[in-house]
């Protein structure tokens, strides 16, 4: 990672804004130099790190990024900017679940798809985001296996996580059903889902 890369993942541990673990990171920037995809959709920017990542390995890649929060925004602006990459990047402001309907509507079509938002509403993203993909997509979503909780068997350390685990349990199972899809479950980082559309 350049110097840049690395003040951003300090600067986000320092003060507790969520970017993806190291080995997380290694993964997504080895499968966007194997796919080379030309766009890519995130949804869940904090600070741009992971996005930053991406377009680092893909030189002919845009990104679109999905995020919520205004002070977010504001720092990915001017991470992207100091790494020269603003120029390929769109920032559409606002809650996922009204912003993804929005892309949905305009027909848009994405090569690469990374999910990061907020864990308990990637039940309902499903058929926002099936949609959204053009022919051998790939989807990646991170936290899956949230902590170990999710795995069958797990023992849920808090009452505050139990509808989240459940949530991300019917997320997997509603991907591994789908027949246009294929699904492989990674345990990478915090758990991975990859996702390929078949038909």
């Amino acid at each position: 990672m350049n110097e840049i890369l690395v003040e951003m993942e300090q600067f986000a541990r320092k003060n507790n804004i969520p970017v993806v673990l190291p080995d997380t990171r290694e993964y997504l920037v080895n499968l966007i130099k194997e796919k080379q995809p030309k766009r890519i959709l995130e949804i869940g920017m904090a600070i741009g790190f992971s996005g930053a990542n991406m377009l680092g390995a893909c030189a002919d890649s845009e990104i679109v990024e999905l995020e919520a929060s205004t002070p977010n925004i504001e720092l990915a602006l001017e991470n992207y900017k100091r790494l020269g990459l603003l120029d390929r990047v769109t920032i559409i402001e606002g809650d996922c679940m009204r912003t993804l309907p929005e892309l949905v509507s305009r027909g848009e079509k994405f090569d690469f798809i990374f999910l990061d938002g907020p864990k308990g509403k990637y039940i309902d993203m499903i058929d926002l985001i099936k949609p959204l993909m053009s022919e051998g997509c790939i989807w990646v979503s991170d936290n899956v296996l949230f902590r170990g909780m999710v795995q069958d068997g797990q023992e849920i350390t808090s009452k505050r996580f139990e509808v989240t685990v459940e949530s991300l349990r019917n997320f997997i199972n509603t991907l591994q059903n789908d027949k246009e899809l294929v699904t492989e479950i990674l345990h990478i980082g915090d758990g991975l889902s990859i996702v390929e559309r078949i038909k």
